[in-house]
C-alpha cells in the first residue's frame, strides 16, 4: 500500500465518527460563535481559531473577512517543526438527497514567500474525491473560491493546508457557505469608494478610500476623500481688533517633547503642552492659527524637555511664526539645536487688511465689477456683453464688452517619473468646479504617462499632490517619492499652461520650504483661445466652380471653368466657353484633315480644318475588265476570263466575265456509277440514284427480304423447336418455335436428401442432407447442427474444473467459474505489507514501523518502512546562542561560530579597537574640535571630558568655565563611567553589520525595516533578534522603538 493511500486512509479515518447531519441550506459559517468544523486525530496538528493578525510577520491577514475585527480559522506555520506539514479538517455531513446540486464557497488567504498548498476535497460513501489544490503566494488578500458540489446523496467538505518551507506559510479560511448555485461578479461593494460597482456581488478588495479631510468648509478639504480622518482644520476668523498668526512647526525625531505657548502683554493666552505630538508625526509640518489683539505686545516662546531643541535626531525640525493678515514674520527658528527654550523678540501687530473694507461692485456679470472689493455698494449698473471684440475679426461685435473665450478644449496632462518605479501611493488630483479627476503612474518602468482632459475657458483649475490610502508618515519616504515626481499640462497647441519640474521638496531642500503641506495645491488658468473668426474672402454662391465653404466674405464668382487658350486641343473639344482656366489645356492643337476616311487624312492633326477630300474607289489599270477613269484610290482590278457564261448550259463557268461560245446542252439521269440504276449518258443527275439492296429474294426461304433488289445468296430454310430461353426445353438452333416449351420446376433432386423432390426437373440447392447427433439442448455434448437425433446425449455437470484450485472437481465437465485459486502473502491487516487479496499466509508479514524515511533527513530511521512526516532537514550554522554569528535555526553545528567582541570599530574615534567585531558606538569618543581648556587638551586623553563635550554643545563651543567645572564637577574626582541620559540611540547596539541571516540587538525593541525606496518590508515588536536571510543584497534602513524613543540606524545585507 502506498504512502498517498495510506494518508486518505488516516485521514478518512475520523469522518465515520463526525456525528452532525446538515439539510437545511444555505449552511453558512464564519467562525463569530466558534469552530463548527472538525479536526483530523491524523494529522500533523490543528487548525487555530484567530482574531486580528497570525504571530508572524510577512504573513497572515491584518482580520478576518467577515468584518476585520472577527474570527477566522488558520494554520500556523512558524517553528521548523510545522513546516511541509499537513493540518485537515472537515465539514459536518451534508445531506442534499432531497435538494441536489449544491455548491461550496468559501474565502482564504495565502499570503507569504514560503506559500504551501491548499487541497480541498469532498468524501461522499466513504470514498475521498479531490476536487481542487491551491497554491503559492496568492498575495495579501482575502481571494474567494467556489466549487460545484458532483452528484451525491451526503457529503463531507474537507480543507487539507500543508504549510511550506519556512514560517511565511500561514493559511487562513473564513465565511464558508455550502448553497444553491449563484452567480457572482467581483468588484468593489462599497459605495462610499470611487470604483463602487453596483453589479458587483462579491467584493475583491479593489475598493479605493482616500484618507483626509471630507468637510468642504474646511482649510484642508481634500475633493478627492471618501474616509474622513480627523485632520480637517477651518479657516479661524479673528474678531475686529485682531490679527491671524500661524505657528508652523516642523517636527524632529522627537516630537512629544517639543510645547510652546504665545503670551499676550506677558499673559499666556494660548500653549500647546508636552506630549501634544507624538512619533506617528516624525517629519510632519504641524500648522496652527492663533487670533492676537493689535496693538498689544506678543512673545512667542518653544520649549524641549530635554534640552537639544527639535534638531536631534535624523529629522531636523523648524519654527516659523507669521502674521497672515500683515504678512510679518513673527519668529524664525535658528538654528533648531535650541537648547531647553527659544523664544520671539517681542511682537507688536499693525492694523492690516484683516480689517481693510473696500467697497464696489461684487458681481463678476457687471462691467463695473472689482475684483479687489469686499462690500458691495449698489454701483453695479450694466450686464456684461460677451462677444468678440477684435475689430479685425469677421464677427466683431462693437457692443461687446469682454471678450467670449472658447470654451470647452482638450488638454495634455503629462506626468512623469525620473525614478521609472512608479508613483506608489501619490496622486495628483485636478477640479475644475464640480468636475474631478485624478491621475498617477501606476507602473514601474513607465518614465512619463499621457492623459486626455476637457477643461471649460472661464473657471480656474486646482491640483493637488496627495496620497492613498494614508498620508505618509516618514518624511524619507515622502522626499524619495516625490523628488521622482513632476508634471505639465499643455494644450493640442503645445502652449504649456503650468508646468510643475519636481514641485515638491527634496531630501536635500528645506522641509519647511513654504511651509507646504504633504498635499501640495497649484492654480492654473484655461487658456482655450476666443470666439473670433477671422475675414476669409471667397466665393459665396453654392453653385458656382471657385464656391469656398470657408469663406464668409465675398469675392468673385466663376461657373464655367476649362480651358481657355485657343492654342491647345482642349479648347476645341470641352464644347463650351470657359470663363476660368481651370488647368485642364494640357494638349497643343496640331490642324489638318482629321476625317480618317478622306484621302488627304493627316494622322498626326488633332484639330480639323475643313480641307478633306473624299476617297474614290477603283481599278485605276486599263487593261482590266473593270478600270474606272475617275478613281484616286486604287482598288481591285479583275483580269479578262474566257468561257461559257450561260448560266443554263451544262458547261457553264462562273468566273468567267467573256463568252467564249463553248456551252453544251442539259442531259438529266443518274450520274453515280455505284448505284444500282446509273446512266452512263445523263450529264446531269436528277437526283434518281437508287442504292443497292442485299439479301435473300426466295420468298421460301426463312429469312426472305421483299425489299432486296440484289440476291446475295444469304437465304435460311425453316428450323422448328422450343425458342422460349426462359423454357426448360429452350432450343437455341430453332428459329421457328413448335409450341413443345416445357417450363422449370425447381426442387431438391437429390434422392438420399431428406427432402428429396422427384417431380422436380432444375435443383435448386435446398436438399437437407442428415446430420447425426445429441440433438437436446440441455445435454453437455448438445450439438446444434444435428437434425437426427442418434441417442447419444449426456447432461451437463458443473463444477470447477481447474485442477490448481482450491475446489477442483474432477467428476465436473463444465467450469462455473467458483475455481478459487491460491493467493500466497500476509493476511494480517495490522501489519505494513497486508495483501487483502491473499487466501494463503506465507508468514511473510512485517509490522508497521514509523519514522522519517528520508536519508538525507537529520532524524533518518532506516528501520522505518512508514513515513510519519517527523523529518527534519540538517540546517548547518552557529548554533552559539552567545556568538556573534548564532543562527536560531540551526541544528547542526558547523565550526564557524565566531566570539563577540563589543568595542569602538570607528577608526576616526581615538578609542578605535581593532580586534572588535561588534561596534559600541556609545563607547567611541572623538575629537569635538572645541576651544581648549585651560592648557589641557582633555578631549584627546580624558575619556570624561570627552564624553561631557559630547552631550553638552555649550561646554564644546565655550572654554571650560565655572559652569562646565560645577556641573561636571565629577570628572575631576573618580569618573567611572557617563552619569547623565543623553540619547537612548547610544545604548542600542545591533550586530553583526553587514548581515547575512541574522540581526542581533543587544535589548528588546519594536523594530521596523525599510528599504531604498521606503517601503516598510518588516516589523517586529519586543524583539532582540530579526531573520533578514530572505531580504535582497543592499542597505536598509532601521527605525527602532525603545523608550518611548525613535532611534535610525543602517545596516547592510551581505549574500
Amino acid at each position: 500500500m502506498n504512502k498517498n493511500k495510506i494518508l486518505i486512509l488516516l485521514l478518512l479515518i475520523p469522518l465515520f465518527s463526525f456525528g452532525q447531519v446538515i439539510d437545511s441550506f444555505p449552511w453558512i459559517h464564519n467562525f463569530d460563535n466558534g469552530i463548527g468544523l472538525q479536526q483530523s486525530q491524523n494529522d500533523h496538528g490543528d487548525w487555530i481559531l484567530k482574531q486580528g493578525t497570525t504571530s508572524s510577520f510577512g504573513t497572515g491577514p491584518s482580520g478576518d473577512h467577515t468584518t476585520g475585527s472577527s474570527s477566522y480559522y488558520y494554520v500556523e506555520s512558524s517553528g521548523s517543526m510545522n513546516w511541509n506539514k499537513p493540518f485537515v479538517i472537515y465539514t459536518p455531513t451534508f445531506d442534499v438527497s432531497q435538494t441536489p446540486s449544491k455548491v461550496v464557497s468559501f474565502w482564504y488567504h495565502m499570503y507569504g514567500a514560503a506559500m504551501g498548498d491548499l487541497e480541498v476535497g469532498i468524501v461522499s460513501d466513504s470514498v475521498y474525491t479531490p476536487i481542487d489544490t491551491i497554491s503559492g503566494n496568492q498575495g495579501d488578500i482575502w481571494k474567494f473560491a467556489y466549487y460545484v458540489i458532483p452528484p451525491v446523496d451526503s457529503f463531507q467538505f474537507v480543507f487539507k493546508a500543508t504549510t511550506g518551507s519556512t514560517f511565511t506559510s500561514d493559511i487562513c479560511i473564513d465565511d464558508i457557505m455550502v448553497s444553491d448555485p449563484f452567480t457572482f461578479v467581483y468588484g468593489c461593494n462599497d459605495s462610499v469608494s470611487p470604483n463602487y460597482d453596483s453589479t458587483a456581488t462579491i467584493d475583491d478588495g479593489s475598493c479605493i478610500y482616500v484618507y483626509g479631510c471630507i468637510s468642504d468648509s474646511a482649510a484642508n478639504y481634500n475633493p478627492w476623500a471618501n474616509v474622513d480622518d480627523g485632520s480637517c482644520v477651518y479657516d479661524v476668523e479673528c474678531s475686529p481688533g485682531q490679527s491671524l498668526l500661524e505657528v508652523a512647526i516642523l517636527l524632529d525625531n522627537w516630537p512629544g517633547e517639543t510645547s510652546w505657548e504665545i503670551a499676550v502683554n506677558g499673559i499666556v493666552t494660548y500653549s500647546v503642552p508636552t506630549g501634544t505630538y507624538d512619533y506617528t508625526q516624525t517629519g510632519q509640518t504641524v500648522r496652527t492659527d492663533v487670533c492676537v489683539p493689535i496693538g498689544d505686545t506678543v512673545m512667542f516662546t518653544i520649549n524641549d524637555t530635554y534640552g537639544d531643541g527639535i534638531g536631534g535626531g535624523s529629522v531636523v525640525g523648524g519654527c516659523l511664526v507669521t502674521n497672515l493678515d500683515c504678512q510679518d514674520t513673527v519668529f524664525l527658528l535658528n538654528p533648531p539645536n535650541f537648547g531647553n527654550v527659544a523664544s520671539s523678540n517681542p511682537y507688536v501687530s499693525d492694523s492690516c487688511s484683516n480689517d481693510t473694507i473696500i467697497y464696489g461692485c461684487t458681481n463678476d456679470d457687471y462691467i463695473e465689477y472689482n475684483p479687489d472689493a469686499t462690500v458691495e455698494d449698489s454701483s453695479c449698473n450694466t450686464l456684461a456683453v460677451y462677444g468678440c471684440t477684435d475689430p479685425a475679426a469677421f464677427n466683431y461685435d462693437s457692443s461687446a464688452h469682454r471678450m467670449e473665450l472658447s470654451s470647452p478644449c482638450d488638454y495634455k496632462l503629462i506626468l512623469f517619473d525620473d525614478g521609472g518605479d512608479s508613483w506608489g501611493s501619490c496622486w495628483l488630483g485636478i477640479q475644475q468646479e464640480d468636475s474631478l479627476w485624478q491621475f498617477r503612474i501606476d507602473q514601474n518602468g513607465v518614465y512619463s504617462d499621457t492623459f486626455l482632459i476637457s477643461f471649460n475657458a472661464y473657471d480656474e483649475i486646482f491640483l493637488y499632490y496627495f496620497e492613498i490610502p494614508t498620508p505618509q508618515q516618514n518624511a524619507q519616504q515622502l522626499d524619495i517619492q516625490t523628488i521622482q515626481n513632476s508634471f505639465k499640462i499643455e494644450n493640442t497647441f503645445g502652449t504649456i499652461i503650468h508646468e510643475g519640474n519636481n514641485p515638491w521638496p527634496g531630501p536635500n531642500e528645506n522641509k519647511l520650504k513654504n511651509y507646504r503641506s504633504p498635499r501640495d495645491l497649484y492654480v492654473a488658468e484655461p487658456n482655450c483661445g476666443t470666439e473670433c473668426i477671422d475675414v476669409v474672402y471667397g466665393c459665396l454662391d453654392s453653385l458656382a466652380y471657385n464656391y469656398s465653404d470657408t469663406a464668409n466674405t465675398a469675392d468673385t464668382c466663376y461657373y464655367n471653368p476649362g480651358c481657355t487658350n485657343p492654342g491647345y486641343l482642349e479648347y476645341y473639344t470641352q464644347g463650351y466657353v470657359a470663363d476660368i482656366n481651370d488647368g485642364s489645356c494640357n494638349t497643343l492643337a496640331i490642324f489638318g484633315c482629321t476625317d480618317s476616311t478622306a484621302f488627304n487624312y493627316d494622322v498626326t492633326a488633332n484639330v480639323d480644318n475643313g480641307g478633306c477630300v473624299p476617297v474614290v474607289l477603283g481599278c485605276m489599270n486599263s487593261l482590266a475588265f473593270n478600270y474606272n477613269a475617275n478613281a484616286n484610290t486604287a482598288d481591285t482590278c479583275i483580269p479578262v476570263i474566257y468561257g461559257c457564261t450561260s448560266p443554263i448550259a451544262f458547261n457553264y463557268d462562273s468566273l468567267a466575265n467573256t463568252d467564249d461560245g463553248s456551252c453544251i446542252g442539259v442531259t438529266y439521269g443518274c450520274t453515280d456509277s455505284t448505284m444500282w440504276n446509273y446512266s452512263p449518258s445523263a450529264n446531269v443527275d436528277d437526283k434518281s440514284c437508287i442504292p443497292f439492296i442485299y439479301g435473300c429474294m426466295d420468298p421460301t426461304m426463312w429469312n426472305y427480304d421483299p425489299l432486296a433488289n440484289t440476291d446475295n445468296g444469304s437465304c435460311i430454310a425453316f428450323s422448328y423447336g422450343c425458342t422460349d430461353s426462359t423454357m426448360f426445353n429452350y432450343d437455341p438452333l430453332a428459329n421457328a418455335d413448335n409450341g413443345t416449351c416445357v417450363p422449370y420446376i425447381y426442387g431438391c433432386t437429390n434422392p438420399i436428401a431428406l427432402n428429396y423432390c422427384d417431380s422436380c426437373n432444375t435443383d435448386d440447392f435446398s436438399c437437407v442432407l442428415p446430420i447425426y447427433g445429441c440433438m437436446d439442448s440441455t445435454a453437455f455434448n448438445y450439438n446444434p447442427l444435428a437434425n437426427v437425433d442418434n441417442g447419444t446425449c449426456i447432461p451437463i455437470i458443473l463444477g470447477c474444473i481447474d485442477p490448481t484450485a482450491l475446489n477442483y472437481c474432477d467428476s465436473c465437465n463444465t467450469d462455473d467459474f467458483s475455481c478459487i485459486l491460491p493467493i500466497y502473502g500476509c493476511t494480517d491487516s495490522t501489519m505494513f505489507n497486508y495483501n487483502p487479496l491473499a487466501n494463503v499466509d506465507n508468514n511473510s508479514c512485517i509490522p508497521f514501523i514509523y519514522g522519517c524515511t528520508d536519508p538525507s533527513m537529520l532524524n533518518y530511521d532506516p528501520l522505518a518502512n512508514t513515513e510519519d512526516f517527523s523529518c527534519i532537514p540538517f540546517i548547518y550554522g552557529c548554533t552559539d546562542s552567545n556568538a556573534l554569528n548564532y543562527d536560531s535555526t540551526a541544528n547542526t553545528d558547523n565550526g564557524s561560530c565566531i566570539t563577540i567582541i563589543q568595542g569602538c570599530m570607528d577608526q576616526s574615534a581615538y578609542n578605535y579597537d581593532i580586534t572588535a567585531n561588534v561596534n559600541d558606538s556609545a563607547s567611541c569618543l572623538y575629537d569635538a574640535g572645541c576651544i581648549t581648556g585651560a592648557g589641557n587638551p582633555y578631549w584627546l586623553n580624558d575619556p570624561c571630558y570627552a564624553w561631557v563635550i559630547s552631550v553638552d554643545d555649550y561646554c564644546c563651543e565655550n572654554a571650560w568655565d565655572t559652569i562646565c567645572q560645577s556641573t561636571y564637577n565629577y570628572c575631576s574626582n573618580s569618573w567611572t563611567g557617563p552619569v547623565l541620559t543623553r540619547n537612548v540611540e547610544e545604548n542600542i547596539v545591533i550586530y553583526p553589520n553587514p548581515v547575512k541571516q541574522t540581526l542581533n540587538i543587544n535589548k528588546n525593541v519594536d523594530i521596523k525595516i525599510y528599504n531604498i525606496l521606503g517601503d516598510m518590508i518588516i516589523y517586529k515588536t519586543n524583539t532582540n533578534t530579526l531573520d533578514v536571510s530572505r531580504l535582497s543584497p543592499g542597505t536598509y534602513n532601521l527605525q527602532i522603538m525603545c523608550d518611548n524613543k525613535i532611534v535610525n540606524k543602517t545596516i547592510v545585507k551581505t549574500n
